[in-house]
Formats: structure tokens, sequence, C-alpha cells
């Protein structure tokens, strides 16, 4: 069963496709209109207006265009990294870019990540119909709001969830009720199923017993200390008290 997924970024091209598609018609559409007027009211003033509107719509195209690609390719990149689903032994981890900005010369990159705990857990749902692409929950969630190095975590002997940040364990979450997970790992049924399936396995966990050290270390049986008198070594008489 998986227990690591991945953000869906196809989505990102097929927007890029679409916005690209429609800013090609629009700049395709003016530039002929323009063309076609040129050439009637050749001779006139207008057609200097005309050259002018052709040059500055193909410009803003451009402009456009390279911004797109920019931007698309960026969010790619971010949230192929920073967004992800990942199953822990006693809980799950929602991780999501949220952002990033510029400080003293170094981009910072922000994240939301939210822990929920299997025991905390209520609900999974998701519709297949009307929004197949979300998964919800309810319960017990913790929501952390932070600098991404920060929220760097491993999973302890126990196999609790411990952030390298040890204040994050006690403080500095909000507790939330719900989360809505929406459009970001394309089509959730095998996400489902993974939260159902591990969710299972924590419930039917055996109990751990506690440690004792004597299932791992042998008892080592007291040697009978001996003399070297034999004599010494057999039972002894001088304790009968019937002095008739």
């Amino acid at each position: 069963m998986k227990y690591f997924f991945h953000a869906e970024i196809a989505k990102y091209t097929e927007r890029l496709r679409h916005a690209m598609i429609l800013v090609s018609m629009s700049v395709f559409a003016v530039c002929t209109f323009c063309t076609v007027n040129i050439v009637l009211n050749f001779g006139s003033d207008i057609v200097y207006l005309l050259l002018a509107v052709i040059g500055g719509v193909v410009l803003l195209g451009m402009i456009f265009a390279f911004s797109a690609v920019y931007i698309t390719e960026k969010q790619k990149r971010r949230h192929s990294k920073y967004t992800y689903f990942d199953f822990l032994p006693k809980g799950m981890v929602f991780s999501e870019y949220a952002g990033e900005y510029v400080h003293f010369g170094e981009r910072v990159i922000l994240r939301r990540l939210y822990y929920i705990p299997f025991e905390k857990l209520e609900t999974v749902s998701r519709d297949p119909k009307t929004a197949p692409h979300n998964l919800s929950f309810t319960g017990e969630i913790r929501c952390y709001f932070q600098e991404s190095d920060r929220l760097g975590y491993h999973v302890s002997e126990d196999g609790n969830l411990e952030f390298d940040s040890a204040e994050l364990n006690e403080r500095l979450f909000e507790k939330r009720t719900s989360l809505l997970i929406k459009d970001r790992f394309g089509n959730t049924k095998k996400l489902e199923k993974s939260v159902n399936f591990y969710l299972e396995q924590f419930k039917n966990a055996p109990e751990k017993k506690p440690f004792n050290i004597s299932d791992y270390v042998p008892v080592q049986k007291r040697r009978k200390l001996h003399t070297s008198n034999p004599a010494l070594e057999k039972p002894s008489e001088s304790y009968n008290r019937n002095w008739k």
C-alpha cells in the first residue's frame, strides 16, 4: 500500500496551455482586425495607430507568455518538493507549500503542515461524483504555519511524530476540528484507500508490552562458595539440642 503521495503538478501545465491558447487567439484576432483595417485604409493616418496597436498587443502577449511560464514552472517546482502526504505509524502528515519571501538576500520558503493522529481521527470522506479531487478529515488536527526549515520531523521509537525543533511538540500550533485537502493530489481515491488501510493497521496493532530487561538479559545463577577444607562442607551436627 502506498505510504507517500507527491502533489499533482500536471494541472499547472494544463492551466498554462489553456491560458496560452486564449491569449494567442486574442492577439491573433486583434492583429487580424488591425491588418484588415490597414489594408482598407492604406495611406491614411489611422494606419500608424493600427500598427502601434499591433505592436502593443504582441508585446503584451509576449510579456504574459514569459510571466506565465515562469510562474507555472515555479509553482511546479515548489509543490513537487513541499506539498505531500506522508503516513506515520501513529498518524498522518499533510504538508503544503504556502509562499515565500526574501530575507537579507536569502529566499525563505513557508509551509503549512497538518498532523492528523489516528487516535483522534473521527471521519475521512470524499465525494467521488461532485469532488473526486478533494478529501476531508474530521477530528483533532494540529496545524503549523512556519518556515520550511523549522518543520523537519522524525519518528520516535514509540512511533510518535517528533519535530526537530522541540518547541513545536508542545506549542506554536493551532488545533482544528476539520481539514479539507482540495485539488492537491489529483483523484483522491488511492489516497482515501491508503488512509483507511493504515487506520485499520493502527487500530488492530497489538498492545505493546512493557519493557522487561529479563526478557533480553538472562539471570545468572549465583555460584556456591567452597572452602579448601572438605570437612567444613559436611552437614554440621553441633546444633543437636538433645542433651540427655
